[in-house]
């Protein structure tokens, strides 16, 4: 399938046609990763919400399937989880060596949590005949249960969230479920609903320990608008998750870009995978493509790294290592009045490695297209932030798109920076991923240069590394 579209993304998941939004379902089981999502079968708008899906062998190219899960008469199919029922804990399966089972909200009069299930890979799905599993008759946002097997207390854990904070609850069978607890009212980011939970634990990269990470995404709010994600590190006990974050502090943003929301990881995995969407609800309704609307971001890994007492979420892109070609600049060195100018791809990933001794009043990047057009980045370690200037290529379909999106660099010192660009988006990673950014971009030209500028002393670069990346499809 070869998808030629002039913002067509080349490097990241879409369907053929039709409009998606937030990832749901993600599992790996038999050697495939699954990717559901929210879909719209009939329309390029969000309305009658099924299931569609996708499945990799890399995370990086994917095969559309199809419709999973329809709507019936307890509503339409909202976000939710999948798991690998190998033991079948839930006796759904006759055969008795399990499946895959899917969690979800039903919308309808009311929001409920029913689930699915199959026996052959995914393709086909049976739903349960008592669903609703947890009904509800009392909470308007009630919805995106998140199940992963927690194996100190050996049963089936879940997060749903419900509007302004996130309840636990655990099942040994998938089928009745008793409350557990509850996450967040206490806490002051409800501008907007609490969405899309999520609860993992991950490695400590440079200390040898682990944490338990509580995502959150919430609409609105976001720390430029609109939709984003953040995050909680703590200890989960089975019970109760006990946040190392108080409510006074300030939150800790996955991503502080515009155009990544309702991330959730891959459920049955050795490392941990997740993946958003790439799209903000401000004006996802309106983005200028068409047959499809709305993609998602590139895979990531993640881990932890613990910085002054306080740890980051840290984020690598998934990126196929086949059809590579790239040129690597060595001992670079931009003057303030001469920036260097490089040629680079519409899909490639540059990276940008400093020497790890130097202070920088402030230095960026100009993501420059055929057209004349340019995308900056400014990295500024004396006010202690980052900011990305999304002023050119289309833009008046939503007076919320145009922007100056900025992120804090947390007092760190930056010393390399990866850009993903996929002719309609810009993915930036800050030292291995410790910072992310992700904005969506439609410029009327081809991103085809990039110049590197220095706003102060000379700027000293080790390398930079210009990768051109062929397309998954």
């Amino acid at each position: 399938m070869a998808f030629k579209e002039k913002y067509r993304p080349q490097l990241h998941f879409t369907p053929e046609k039709n409009w998606i939004n937030d990832p749901n379902g993600l599992v790996y089981y038999e050697g495939e990763y699954h990717l559901f999502y929210q879909y719209n079968p009939h329309g390029n708008d969000h309305r009658n919400m099924h299931w569609g899906h996708a499945v990799s062998t890399d995370l990086c190219h994917w095969e559309e399937l199809g419709v999973a899960l329809a709507p019936d008469g307890l509503g339409t199919i909202f976000s939710g989880s999948a798991v690998a029922d190998i033991n079948n804990t839930s006796g759904l399966f006759e055969n008795g060596s399990g499946g895959l089972v899917a969690i979800f909200t039903h919308d309808g009069e009311n929001q409920q949590q029913s689930i699915a299930f199959s026996e052959d890979n995914g393709r086909t799905w049976s739903k349960y005949d008592g669903n609703p599993v947890i009904p509800n008759t009392e909470i308007r946002d009630f919805r995106d249960p998140k199940v992963f097997w927690h194996n100190d207390s050996k049963k089936w854990v879940m997060s749903l969230a419900c509007g302004d904070h996130i309840q636990f609850y655990a099942s040994e069978n998938l089928i009745d479920w008793v409350y557990l607890s509850s996450f967040g009212e206490e806490y002051p980011s409800h501008e907007g609903v609490w969405e899309c939970p999520d609860l993992f634990c991950l490695p400590v990269e440079n200390d040898n320990s682990t944490q338990w990470v509580l995502i959150v995404s919430i609409n609105a709010g976001g720390p430029n608008g609109g939709s984003a994600v953040y995050y909680f590190t703590g200890n989960f006990d089975g019970q109760t998750f006990h946040p190392n974050e108080k409510p006074e502090d300030e939150l800790n943003w996955a991503d502080t870009g515009k155009d990544f929301y309702a991330a959730v990881t891959w459920s049955n995995t050795e490392n941990t995978y997740w993946v958003g969407w790439m799209n903000n609800w401000q004006y996802a309704g309106s983005v200028p493509v068409s047959p499809w609307r709305s993609s998602m971001s590139l895979v990531r890994q993640l881990s932890l790294y613990k910085s002054d007492g306080k740890y980051f979420l840290k984020q690598q892109p998934i990126i196929s290592d086949k059809n590579e070609e790239s040129t690597l600049y060595e001992n670079i060195e931009v003057s303030p009045d001469a920036p260097e100018k490089f040629d680079i791809g519409s899909t490639s990933e540059t990276q940008i490695v400093l020497p790890t001794h130097q202070k920088y009043s402030g230095w960026g990047i100009d993501f420059m297209t055929d057209e004349n057009e340019v995308f900056r980045l400014i990295l500024n370690p004396q006010q202690n932030n980052y900011t990305f200037y999304r002023t050119a290529g289309m833009k008046d379909f939503s007076e919320e798109f145009e922007g100056r999106i900025s992120g804090t660099l947390d007092g760190v010192d930056i010393e390399k920076v990866t850009a993903i660009n996929d002719r309609s988006s810009l993915e930036l990673f800050l030292n291995d991923g410790l910072f992310s950014m992700t904005n969506l971009i439609y410029p009327e030209g081809n991103i085809k240069f990039l110049e590197v500028f220095s706003e102060g002393e000379i700027l000293e670069i080790n390398t930079l590394t210009c990768t051109n990346l062929k397309s998954i499809w």
